[in-house]
């Protein structure tokens, strides 16, 4: 299989030209602080060996030249490496050469997943939502958590009494004959393990909207969530840009963003359409995050063929794949970033397929509305 890239280019004003050649977006050198605070934080833990005080202060001072405009300091090699400027970069998966620890990324990801839960409860507001069909009531109630539950009305009368009676036996007088957290709704059953994926874009565009940060916090606070609430459920992490492929955590932060074009949407149905197949049972979930149309797709002898603006083929087979994915049952969101004029007209694509849902999104809200999408809460 081939794994090249045939271009299509012409000028177009719509968006972000994806081969322009810049210096570091400010939005992606203001990004680079918050790396650097966590990686302070996590150090600041217990008393590191004077080897593993070596790594988190290389990759600080990393962080801290790209952010002061060094660009060029991403192109030395992997800086917790002694002897690794100037050559290939080690695989990241490798522990000894990686940037951050198991450890360290397992923090970054509870600092993500913290954040994204406390700022999902303060702009929830009106959200209503629930879980898919085919939950059933287990005869517990439970107090209002955010879900579309059917309200218990013998459970909330009680909860009421009770609250009555304790308020007069302590002297409170007659208290309110309802208040607002005496409502009780009825538990059910979730629906079921979930083979999930997390399709994020990698795009050029991504980081000069200064969106990759909050795309790759989004995509470590899930990670983070279904490995310590969820183990039942399987998520894969999917990148794609020229291509897609699956991602690691330590895949996604150790990404380096290079600029190179291409949104290929239809390779990244096909290996989440593969990961459903894989677990068979469990109940396919799609949620797709991209600031751009599709500008890339897979040619029969596995190069992509990128055109940009997008040819009509291009759409025609990322379309047949989205429809492919439906026709095999899976819960499709699609997240988007932007609202460029050619988005608007795939926006207006995918709201004609049924059982996709679209929702717009900035880079603050990206993180809540995807937890709070994979936790069944309807989003809007």
């Amino acid at each position: 299989m081939g794994g090249g890239m045939r271009f299509r280019y012409r000028a177009y004003m719509g968006g972000p030209d994806p081969l322009v050649e810049e210096g570091p977006p400010k939005e992606a050198v203001r990004g680079a602080d918050e790396p650097r605070a966590l990686i302070a934080f996590e150090r600041t833990d217990r008393e590191p060996s004077e080897a593993e005080e070596a790594t988190p202060a290389a990759a600080e001072d990393a962080l801290g030249r790209y952010s002061d405009g060094e660009r060029a300091v991403m192109d030395e090699g992997d800086p917790t490496v002694p002897g690794s400027r100037g050559r290939e970069r080690p695989n990241p998966l490798d522990e000894a050469a990686h940037g951050l620890s198991p450890r360290e990324l397992r923090r970054l990801g509870e600092v993500a997943l913290t954040e994204i839960e406390t700022a999902s409860v303060r702009t929830r507001g009106g959200h209503r939502g629930g879980f898919a069909q085919g939950e059933e009531p287990t005869g517990r109630s439970v107090p209002h958590d955010g879900l579309d539950r059917t309200l218990d009305a013998v459970a909330t009368l009680r909860a009421a009494m009770l609250r009555r009676a304790a308020e007069d036996g302590l002297g409170a007088g007659q208290g309110e004959s309802l208040d607002a957290k005496d409502l009780r709704y009825a538990e059910t059953e979730p629906a079921g393990a979930a083979a999930v994926c997390l399709l994020v874009d990698l795009s050029h565009s991504m980081t000069t909207r200064g969106l990759h940060d909050a795309a790759t916090r989004t995509a470590l606070a899930l990670h983070t969530l279904v490995r310590t609430r969820r183990p039942q459920d399987r998520l894969l992490v999917i990148g794609f840009g020229d291509h897609a492929r699956a991602m690691t955590p330590a895949d996604l932060v150790e990404h380096d963003w290079r600029r190179v074009p291409g949104t290929n949407l239809q390779h990244a149905l096909r290996l989440a359409r593969e990961h459903s197949r894989r677990h068979r049972g469990l109940r396919p979930v799609i949620m797709v995050v991209t600031d751009g149309e599709p500008t890339a797709y897979l040619g029969e002898d596995g190069d992509a063929r990128f055109a940009w603006p997008p040819t009509p083929r291009t759409v025609e087979v990322t379309t047949a794949e989205l429809d492919a994915t439906l026709t095999e049952g899976a819960d499709v969101t699609f997240f988007l970033l932007a609202d460029d004029p050619r988005l608007r007209a795939f926006r207006a694509l995918l709201r004609r397929r049924r059982g996709v849902r679209v929702v717009e999104a900035d880079a603050e809200a990206l993180g809540p509305l995807v937890v709070d999408r994979y936790l069944g809460r309807a989003v809007r």
